[in-house]
This record gives C-alpha cells, sequence and structure tokens, in this order.
C-alpha cells in the first residue's frame, strides 16, 4: 500500500470520527436545553401554583366575611324592627323580680324570639334583650335578674356594659368590640325608650370558621378593631402574636413568609388572615413539582457524566478501532448493526417528552378543577341573593299590612317568612328532631289558614328525649303534607296524628316516626306502585313525595332504614311508618 493510499484511509477515519462526534453533540445539546428550559418552567409552575393557593385561601375567607357582613346588615334592621314592634319587649316594666308571675309569659315569648334569631344567624353566640331600669336580661337561654346566682361571667359583664352604654336612645344599631373574660366580642345593640336588644358574636367562633374553612391551610386569623387593638385565638403561639403586633403596626401585607389579606368587618374593624406557607390542596403539586425539578437536575448530572464516558468509552476506543480497519466494506457494516445506538437514543427523547406532555396535562386538570370550584362557589353566593329579596319582600308586605291593621295578612306573612326561612337555611343531610317539628308547625300554621281551623287537627307526640336526633332535611314535613294534602276533605273534620319514639334492636337504636291520618286511604294501585318502586300515579297525577322519601333513605342509609305504606282499613285511614337508625 502507497503513501497515497494510506494518507486517504486516515482523512476518512478522521471524517468519520468527527462525523460521530457531532452527531453525539447535536443530540446532547438539545436534549441539554430542553432539560433546562423543563427545570425553568417547573420552577415558574411552583411560584404560579403556591399563588393559586394564597388566592384560594384569600376567596374562601373573603366569602365567609361577606356572609358575616349580610348577615349584620340584616340584624341591624331587624333589631330596630323588632324593638319599635314588638308588644312584649315595650311591656317590660320598670322593676320585676324573678317572683312577678305575671311577668313569666312575657319572659318566654321572648326567650322563643331569641332562640329563633339564634338558628337564623348561625355566627350570633346570644340574642338578648334588656329592660335599663329593671336591669333585667332576657337572652335565649334564660332571664337574669340583678339578685340572680350562678349567671355566667359573660352575661354578668353584659349587664355592667348595658347599663352604662345604653342610658340615651340609639339612631342606629352600634356594634364595637369588647373583651369579657378570655373570649373578645363582638356586641351589636339598638336602645330606645330605656330598653336595649342586641346580640353578641363570639369572635373564637369566626376564627374557628375560617380556619376550618381554610382547612389543610396553616393560617392564623385576627382582627384589628377600630382602635387598633389586636385579636387572636387563645391557642396562637406567642411567636406569631408578636408577627400580628409587629404587621398591626407596620401595616405591611408582607411579613416574612407570610402573606396577610384584610377584610372590613362592617365598623367594627377589619378581619385579618396570616397565610403561612405549606399545607394545602395544591401542596402535593407543589411537592411533586419540586420532587422533578431535583429529578432533573439529577438527570443533567447523570447526562452528563454518561457523555463523559460515552466520549471515554465508546468514541475513543471507536477511534482506536477505526484505525486498524482496512475496508470500507468492513467499516460501513459496522455501522449498519446499529451499534451507535442513535435510534435507541432517539426512543428515550420521545419517552421523555410523552412524559413532559402528561405533567403539563396533570397540571391543566388540576387548574381546571380549582377554577371550576371556585366558579361553583360563586355561583352559590349569587343563589343567596334570591332568598333575600324573597324574604324581603314578605317583610314589605308584612309591613304594609301592619300598617293598614290587616290583621290575617300580618299572621300568615308572619308564619311564612318563618317558614321560608327554614327552608331557605343553608342544605344539610340532616337536622335535629326538634327544629323539624318547630318547622311542621308553621307548616300546619299556613294550612289552617287555608282550610280554616275546623277543617283538621294535627297532634305531633315525641315519646322520650329524641328531640337532638338527627333526621333527613324536610323528612317529617314532607310525610305531614302528603297528609293533609291527601287526608284533608273540606266535607268532614279530619285528623292527622304523629307520632316519634325510639326503639333499640340488636344492631342497635331506631327513630320510629308514625304518620296518619282519617282520610281514604291509599288505593290498591298506589300500594302496589309503593311496593315494587314503580310511578304513582292515581286521578291523573304523578304522585313522588313516598318515592323520593324511599330514594333519599336508601341513598343515606342503605337497607337499615325502612319505610311502610297501609290503611287502618279497606279506603280508610292512610298510615306511613319510618326507621331509622341513629345517627351521630
Amino acid at each position: 500500500m502507497n503513501l497515497w493510499q494510506k494518507g486517504k484511509r486516515r482523512m476518512l477515519r478522521s471524517v468519520r470520527i468527527r462525523s460521530l462526534k457531532d452527531t453525539s453533540l447535536r443530540l446532547g445539546t438539545p436534549v441539554f436545553l430542553v432539560l433546562m428550559g423543563l427545570v425553568v418552567c417547573l420552577l415558574w409552575g411552583v411560584w404560579e401554583n403556591r399563588k393559586l393557593a394564597d388566592k384560594y385561601i384569600a376567596d374562601t375567607a373573603k366569602l365567609y366575611v361577606d356572609q358575616i357582613n349580610r348577615d349584620m346588615s340584616q340584624i341591624n334592621s331587624e333589631l330596630i324592627y323588632l324593638l319599635d314592634s314588638d308588644s312584649n319587649i315595650k311591656e317590660i316594666p320598670d322593676q320585676i323580680t324573678s317572683t312577678d308571675a305575671q311577668y313569666y309569659e312575657m319572659e318566654r315569648t321572648l326567650r322563643e324570639r331569641n332562640r329563633v334569631l339564634k338558628i337564623r344567624y348561625h355566627e350570633v353566640q346570644t340574642f338578648f334583650v334588656y329592660g335599663q331600669k329593671a336591669n333585667v336580661l332576657i337572652t335565649d337561654s334564660g332571664t337574669m335578674f340583678t339578685e340572680s346566682k350562678g349567671m355566667t361571667t359573660l352575661n354578668q359583664m353584659l349587664m355592667s356594659y348595658l347599663q352604662i352604654m345604653t342610658s340615651k336612645d340609639s339612631i342606629s344599631t352600634q356594634w364595637t368590640v369588647i373583651t369579657f373574660g378570655d373570649d373578645d366580642y363582638i356586641v351589636g345593640w339598638y336602645a330606645k325608650n330605656k330598653k336595649v336588644i342586641g346580640c353578641v358574636i363570639n369572635l373564637n367562633l369566626i376564627f374557628r370558621t375560617i380556619r376550618a374553612k381554610t382547612e389543610e391551610y396553616d393560617v392564623i386569623p385576627f382582627m384589628v378593631d377600630a382602635r387598633g387593638r389586636v385579636m387572636t385565638q387563645a391557642d396562637t403561639s406567642e411567636k406569631y402574636k408578636n408577627e400580628i403586633i409587629d404587621f398591626s403596626k407596620a401595616g405591611k401585607k408582607k411579613e416574612k413568609n407570610a402573606t396577610v389579606y384584610s377584610y372590613q368587618l362592617g365598623t367594627v374593624g377589619k378581619i385579618n388572615l396570616m397565610v403561612l406557607p405549606g399545607g394545602g390542596i395544591l401542596e402535593n403539586v407543589l411537592i411533586m413539582q419540586i420532587a422533578f425539578v431535583v429529578l432533573i437536575a439529577v438527570l443533567l448530572i447523570v447526562c452528563a457524566l454518561e457523555i463523559t464516558a460515552y466520549y471515554h468509552r465508546i468514541l475513543e476506543p471507536l477511534e482506536k478501532f477505526g484505525q486498524k480497519l482496512e475496508e470500507l466494506e468492513k467499516e460501513q457494516s459496522l455501522n449498519d448493526d446499529g451499534s451507535n445506538n442513535l435510534l435507541e437514543l432517539e426512543s428515550v427523547s420521545g419517552k421523555f417528552k410523552e412524559l413532559l406532555r402528561k405533567i403539563q396535562g396533570l397540571k391543566i386538570a388540576i387548574y381546571e378543577k380549582e377554577l371550576a370550584e371556585q366558579k361553583a362557589e360563586l355561583e352559590y353566593t349569587q343563589e343567596q341573593i334570591k332568598p333575600h329579596f324573597f324574604l324581603n319582600c314578605l317583610s314589605l308586605i308584612h309591613g304594609i299590612a301592619d300598617k293598614n291593621h290587616e290583621g290575617e295578612i300580618v299572621e300568615i306573612t308572619t308564619v311564612l317568612s318563618d317558614y321560608m326561612r327554614y327552608i331557605f337555611q343553608d342544605s344539610k343531610k340532616q337536622r335535629n328532631v326538634e327544629e323539624e317539628l318547630e318547622h311542621i308547625e308553621a307548616y300546619i300554621r299556613i294550612q289552617k289558614l287555608r282550610y280554616g281551623e275546623e277543617a283538621f287537627s294535627f297532634e305531633a307526640t315525641m315519646d322520650g328525649d329524641i328531640g337532638e336526633w338527627k333526621v333527613p332535611s324536610l323528612l317529617l314535613q314532607t310525610l305531614v303534607e302528603n297528609s293533609v294534602v291527601h287526608g284533608v276533605s273540606l266535607d268532614r273534620k279530619s285528623e292527622i296524628s304523629l307520632y316519634l319514639t325510639n326503639e333499640t334492636y340488636e344492631d342497635g337504636e331506631y327513630l320510629y316516626i308514625c304518620i296518619s291520618d282519617t282520610g281514604n286511604g291509599f288505593s290498591k294501585e298506589a300500594l302496589d306502585a309503593i311496593e315494587h318502586d314503580t310511578p304513582i300515579i292515581y286521578h291523573g297525577r304523578h304522585h313522588v313525595g313516598i318515592s323520593n322519601i324511599k330514594r333519599r333513605l336508601a341513598l343515606m342509609y342503605g337497607e337499615r332504614a325502612s319505610i311502610t305504606c297501609s290503611n287502618m282499613d279497606e279506603n280508610y285511614g292512610a298510615v306511613v311508618e319510618v326507621r331509622l337508625p341513629k345517627t351521630e
């Protein structure tokens, strides 16, 4: 072999080695840049998700504070209206003791009114009526006189506060923040002619509710009143109390690693929410993203080491091996056997890109889920406006009728208002038996105004201490309504009876409910439809009351609950029996 042939072969080997190096560089550089770009994207995603989590907390707290503000605004009007229109308040004498029996009925009526108001406004700890001259305090739990023993610290301090602060008539409802013992309270009151009506809201209850609504997040709620005084929960650590005090002085939105959001609460001050890093629905996504950042960083290091090993363990040995090649055909066959691994590298790159797309799809799905939840909360808040408008209209009709001395209209609007307020309460799966029976009383009153006092009689009997037992909301009303609709006739007086008691079996305690009437009873077709779970149609109408109850009981209790329909006699006296397992 002459020198020219040797030189040509050396040049071809050099070109081939340089081509392999260039190929490796062209493949390695884009992969390296993609990995670096992915690290940047994930770090940016961590930041964005943290902001999204903070926004979720802030919006949740704002919705709750807005609800309290709406309730306080409603309480403003209601306190003024009650003090001006309630004759029982005006009847509080200037001198009264616990032995004055002639005032027992007036005290009982006021306590019951306070209990109804307390049920309506969940944040309020107690409603009260106060006679300044007699120094008597009537709350939803009892009546306190000057000589009463065993009064709570709250009632004692409330009486002292009202004795001092309500000497003059109020122009409007007054709201202020007061410390009674170890707790802070918001007191709202309206005074006129030495008579006072008002309510007390426990700030700790508001703080606990905010923390419950932002569960799994590390948040510290606190309040700064109109005088700049700072109030926190009793279990707040000294470290964070100092940070909160520093924040209230500096007025900054950022305090070290914490973010603080502020919301105006009526005229009493601002509710603040200090959000600490950590926790939350999106925290797992943040941890996953950080893990991916670490993983990719490790992958970059591994790639660098692999590239170095590739050059030293593959390219250099290949170059040495190429120096020993003597024929071009042999070199070509070695290239064709896939020993350069270019196909495998492309396969790994494709799989990695697919993994990246899945990660991005997961992020988008979680983000869309959060947006959907926020949209649902907004729509629910908007829907709450409708019941308030309806109730305000009822109040307007009540006021006009009262002004014109239309007694029947005043009565039915009052009963209907209580009835609808119960219907419009926050939807709950179960309610107390006592609450359901109070609601049924309002329903029966409406039906008697419709049919007349003599059209039918209704009696509810409760055997045993079952007032606090839980039942599905509006279950008892549906049963009573079914008896009124199908059992009451203008031809004769009907009798409707509701009986409740507790029963004990081997598998636990049960609530037994029996509703009966003296109407025409169930038809044979209706009983067959109820037994076989087919549509109940008679007299040309589709009846769904019993069917809906059966479906609700099956969904909530499974096979443990039962409902039985029968007649006392053929075509006479419908009887519906329901058994529910006891729940906490």
